[in-house]
């Protein structure tokens, strides 16, 4: 495998166990010959753990029947000799354009028998990749089995990658409706960028309700770097040691002005300056129910920084959502609940473009002959009066939200509006961190290189036409399919060049794996941590009841941590978190390395007790701690 591609690995037995068995048989061997017997016997192994029964769902040989690119601008098809244990021919797919979505290149054939809704059904094949455009040198492909016309529903979706070498691929699922014959499908979709695919072996088999899909083997979910000693992982440690700590000073003085030496201190972090936070939902923080009271003891404990997930987009803001959970005062109450317990605040979002995510009042002027030029005045009302009235409670914005897929209003007036809208954000917050916000630059194995493109053409756009962007939001939504380290590290180098602040502002992995959840939040955490250009990691939500995809919760319905959450406790409170203890020197001095952040400082005086607040910055030398300034604990105590 390339260094940054995800993998999958068939759960089969062990052929190291079969070779050892083979060589004491047979020791005089040749290599050759092992290396035969190895290849086979892995086949065969991999082979023997389909069960018996099922029933193929497409017609013919997949190689000559399946539908293939007619777009010859677009991809090339062909049938190819490949040498192989288990098959001898492959289909060769040429991906032609620079870049696209998967499904732009697709292959694939229609189910020839009907399906129930729980029907289970195994999808098995080979592939490797021939070329690729890809710095990693892999090739991207996804498969998915799909209801054959509007609205595609997906029964399964998975993306993959593979390098040179083939690689056998085991996706058990279950089908999420009945279908007759002919009304579902199961594709490839290889569009994403220039490159050449190969995928031999296919079958699909139907198991009906006689099977689960855990009696069926599957391709294990894991990504390149994974392992403990990943080569990765050091320069991401020196990484943090050198952007996230700094060394530090404190000249600790009495209330006479002379130094107080040989005096034990304690140096205790009391919060990060990098931003670690959640979207919330904003009506819970003023609810006084019990599992509401919960929720604000949660995020007390767990976070310094905060957003809402819905109610300051504009449909809630302007009433379509009702005024149970999203009247303005509401909203409002929740920003002033984070104000006032310290915590940084950003709002998300003034402008999400597209018709669906645009209020009913906007939405009914679409067809309207002078929608073009009736529209955006409209849009900058909306922006002066949202951000004047959180004044004082919302410090940043997002000012776009996923100009990708979300460009009805650019479609509509043109590009420059887009401009106008940084500058009207500017206009009511001279001061405040603006970003641009949008999805897939760093999930689905880094793979959606034309969703990249766009993001970073407009960047460019906005830089060049004068808009005050300050920052760069980065979605962060993950399934079953993550990207590997290397490849997050290579993306956040790519727009870091940029000069803006990076934040990841919907962080979450929506998978049943929970192994896999542990391992790459801690991997992921690690890897933004250690970046120069990122300045915040925000979840998208953190309690099971509380959460657009329940798999990723950190806390179950009940409360209960699960394993992740544990792991980001353990890397923000201890791993990443500073106590240092000792005595002052002969001339009262303190000395020490932590992490950038604030401090509480204690100094032991005799029988006195003083603590003074520190702040560690990157710019942090000599601090001075006044003891007649700071606070005597006994004093406070008596």
């Amino acid at each position: 495998m390339g260094k940054d591609g995800a993998t999958g690995e068939p759960m089969t037995c062990s052929t190291t166990t079969a070779l050892g068995a083979f060589l004491t048989i047979y020791p005089g061997v040749s290599m050759f010959k092992l290396i035969a017997f190895a290849i086979l016997f892995t086949v065969h192994a991999a082979q023997a753990q389909i069960p018996a029964g099922g029933i193929p769902l497409t017609q013919g040989d997949f190689l000559h029947s399946a539908r293939v690119p007619s777009a010859a601008n677009r991809a090339r098809s062909q049938v190819v000799e490949v040498e192989h244990a288990s098959f001898d021919q492959a289909l060769r797919i040429e991906v032609l354009h620079e870049a696209g979505d998967p499904w732009s290149v697709e292959i694939g054939n229609p189910t020839a028998l009907s399906v129930q809704k729980g029907d289970v059904a195994l999808i098995h094949f080979w592939a490797r990749g021939i070329q690729s455009s890809d710095e990693t040198g892999e090739v991207y492909a996804t498969v998915y089995a799909q209801q054959a016309a509007p609205d595609w529903d997906k029964s399964l979706y998975r993306g993959f990658s593979v390098g040179l070498a083939w690689r056998e691929f085991f996706y058990p699922f279950e089908f999420i409706d009945e279908y007759d014959a002919g009304e579902a499908a199961i594709n490839f979709g290889v569009g994403s960028r220039r490159q050449t695919i190969e995928i031999a072996g296919f079958e699909i088999l139907h198991y009906g309700s006689n099977l689960s899909v855990g009696d069926l083997p599957q391709t294990r979910l894991t990504y390149a770097g994974r392992a403990p000693d990943a080569a990765w992982r050091q320069s991401a440690e020196e990484r943090i040691r050198q952007h996230r700590q700094g060394d530090f000073t404190l000249q600790i003085i009495d209330s006479a002005g002379q130094p107080v030496a040989d005096s034990p201190v304690e140096v205790t972090m009391q919060r990060h300056a990098f931003l670690f936070g959640s979207a919330l939902q904003m009506w819970r923080l003023t609810s006084e129910t019990a599992e509401d009271q919960t929720y604000r003891a949660k995020v007390q404990e767990l976070f310094n920084a905060a957003s809402n997930e819905n109610a300051l987009k504009w449909p809630p803001w302007d009433g379509d959502w009702g005024q149970t959970r999203f009247s303005r005062a509401k909203t409002l109450a929740g920003f002033a609940w984070l104000k006032d317990h310290g915590f940084h605040r950003r709002g998300h979002v003034l402008v999400w473009p597209g018709w669906r995510n645009l209020p009913q009042s906007i939405r009914d002027m679409a067809d309207q002959a002078d929608a073009a030029t009736a529209i955006p005045p409209l849009v900058i009302d909306h922006i002066d009066e949202i951000i004047q009235a959180t004044e004082g409670l919302v410090e940043e914005w997002d000012v776009i939200n996923e100009p990708y897929t979300n460009h009805d209003l650019m479609d509509l007036s043109g590009d420059h509006v887009m401009v106008e809208w940084f500058q009207a954000a500017r206009r009511n917050l001279p001061t405040a961190p603006l970003y641009l916000n949008d999805y897939n630059i760093l999930s689905n194995n880094g793979q959606d290189v034309a969703h990249q493109n766009h993001y970073e053409q407009t960047i460019h756009y906005l830089l060049n036409q004068g808009a005050p962007i300050t920052g760069l939001g980065m979605q962060g939504h993950f399934g079953d399919q993550v990207t590997a380290p290397a490849k997050l590290l290579a993306l956040l180098d790519r727009f870091g060049r940029f000069g803006l602040d990076i934040k990841i502002t919907e962080f979450d992995i929506n998978t049943t794996d929970q192994a896999l959840l542990n391992d790459y939040t801690r991997d992921f955490m690690t890897v933004v941590f250690s970046h120069p250009a990122v300045a915040g990691l925000q979840w998208w939500g953190f309690w099971e009841k509380a959460h657009w995809r329940p798999n990723a919760a950190l806390y179950n319905a009940d409360w209960s941590p699960r394993p992740h959450a544990q792991i980001y406790k353990d890397l923000v409170f201890n791993q990443w978190w500073t106590r240092r203890q000792g005595k002052t020197s002969a001339d009262g001095q303190f000395s020490g390395r932590g992490f950038y952040g604030s401090y509480q400082v204690e100094v032991r005086l005799g029988d006195e007790v003083f603590t003074a607040p520190f702040t560690l910055e990157a710019d942090t030398e000599t601090a001075t701690i006044h003891l007649d300034a700071a606070t005597n604990i006994r004093d406070t105590e008596e």
